[in-house]
């Protein structure tokens, strides 16, 4: 699915993806290809974006309980793979193409502060109820969308984490208008998750 938003004499098209689905790599591709973009956005960091691109091995292993929890979940549909495929075949084709790529969220230094900023220490210290409730929750989704869509409110239900994505997307779209001013044609490859808050980032 796919969103578009002007800015100034920018088109920004925002395509919204499931983390670690095969097939929305191929979804990617063919953005890319349909929106000839001057510029591609990944809603990852750019540090996660340089180690993307010096990733040479097979599949990753998810890396915490939640990871385990999204890819079970997800696995009803389709068997998801780390690194992202979004992200690996949105690189892969940009640089084959001479496109010029960006990670829009946070890097590692600004993300501690907002999230230091954002959650509480007794919500750190409640954070293993969390895994207790994702042990337990029996998922109703019917689709790969709908699950990402509760798997993350239940994932971000503290207060503190609830603001910390808000923070994510807010930055998201910030950098969206900064990048607007230099390219005119720009895709953002968006999570699912975060997609809603950026796109009303930009249109504010």
């Amino acid at each position: 699915m796919t969103d578009e938003v002007r800015l100034g004499p920018a088109s920004v098209r925002i395509l919204r993806v499931v983390r670690g689905l095969p097939r929305d790599g191929a979804q990617v591709a063919r953005a890319i290809d349909d929106f000839a973009p001057d510029l591609v956005a990944l809603s990852i960091g750019p540090e996660e974006l340089e180690a993307l691109a010096l990733y040479d091995g097979g599949p990753a292993e998810p890396s915490n309980f939640e990871e385990e929890v999204y890819v079970a979940g997800l696995s009803a549909w389709e068997t998801p793979v780390k690194p992202p495929p979004c992200f690996v075949e949105a690189l892969r084709v940009s640089q084959a193409r001479g496109i010029r790529i960006e990670g829009i969220d946070f890097d590692e230094e600004a993300y501690t502060d907002v999230y230091t900023a954002c959650v509480s220490a007794v919500e750190l210290i409640l954070q293993g109820r969390t895994e207790a409730r994702l042990t337990k929750r029996r998922f109703r989704a019917m689709t790969p969308e709908a699950f990402v869509l509760e798997w993350d409110a239940e994932v971000n239900r503290a207060p503190g984490f609830a603001r910390l994505q808000k923070e994510r997307e807010a930055h998201m779209a910030r950098r969206l208008h900064a990048l607007a001013g230099a390219a005119r044609r720009v895709l953002a490859v968006v999570e699912l998750e975060r997609a809603q808050g950026v796109l009303a980032g930009l249109r504010a």
